[in-house]
């Protein structure tokens, strides 16, 4: 009897622990649908979202919600560093083409020239290939970047953690002829502007995603070894304040203006 008793009680007991992990499954998967979801408005209905918050009486939210937050920060800092390094690889990697590309010029000796050559052809490959890194982690700090705007959008509380992203700086544009009468292409000119003739207060299109850069500090350094503070996506509307022009490998120049973008896009 009292075996019968005992194993009837382990069974109620078995069945309520399957009940139990069945219930903790199914609010787990509810819960990953509420951030899904709450992800989702917090990207795409910023103002919405806000305004049910904030007659919730919901001011600030503390918790793992916001957690990515901070991780999609690091991210950018660390993207940043990335695109910077990439910058700098490509600056050295240029010299030594130029090098390479002078020695095939002047060297009489056909072995030194064949060598260099196909140094400089190499050379050329790695340039491609960083070309292409940059790229990509351009698209991402633009990403990270509109994500941490869209928080700080959504959240007033948000803000003070997220600050809003940078939205003016020295932007690449493209190569010219020396005399800044047309683009050099390809590749094509990062700016819908028909012409590379820039103008303090002229607004621009961009047609990039593209780095926003600091001012030169020592002076003497390039435009690509100045620091990175931002980025801008492609589409965005720019005005420029100042357009410079830096000589370019193999003739011609690059063309860099300084520029605001509106509505922080």
């Amino acid at each position: 009897m009292n075996e019968s008793v005992a194993v009837e009680s382990k069974t109620i007991t078995d069945e309520a622990k399957s009940v139990m992990d069945m219930v903790k499954a199914a609010l787990t998967i509810l819960r990953d649908l509420f951030l899904l979801a709450f992800l989702v408005g917090l990207l795409f209905f910023p103002k919405p979202l806000n305004s049910l918050l904030t007659k919730a009486g919901i001011a600030e939210i503390h918790g793992g919600i916001f957690e990515w937050q901070q991780q999609v920060r690091q991210a950018a800092s660390q993207n940043k560093v990335a695109a910077q390094a990439n910058s700098n690889a490509s600056d050295i990697l240029g010299q030594v083409q130029t090098t390479l590309v002078n020695i095939v010029n002047t060297s009489k000796d056909p072995t030194i020239k064949k060598q260099a050559a196909d140094a400089a052809n190499s050379v050329e490959a790695s340039l491609t290939s960083l070309g292409n890194v940059d790229a990509s982690l351009t698209k991402s700090l633009v990403t990270q970047e509109s994500i941490l705007q869209s928080a700080s959008a959504a959240l007033p509380a948000a803000a003070a953690a997220a600050p809003i992203p940078v939205s003016q700086g020295w932007i690449y544009l493209g190569k010219t002829d020396s005399q800044h009468k047309s683009w050099i292409t390809p590749p094509q000119p990062k700016t819908s502007a028909q012409s590379p003739a820039l103008r303090a207060g002229q607004v621009i299109t961009l047609t990039d995603d593209l780095y926003l850069r600091a001012d030169k500090t020592p002076q003497d350094q390039t435009f690509n070894q100045a620091a990175i503070v931002g980025a801008v996506r492609s589409g965005s509307v720019a005005t420029i304040s100042d357009a410079q022009y830096s000589p370019a490998r193999g003739g011609g120049d690059f063309v860099w203006a300084k520029v605001v973008v509106k509505g922080n896009q």
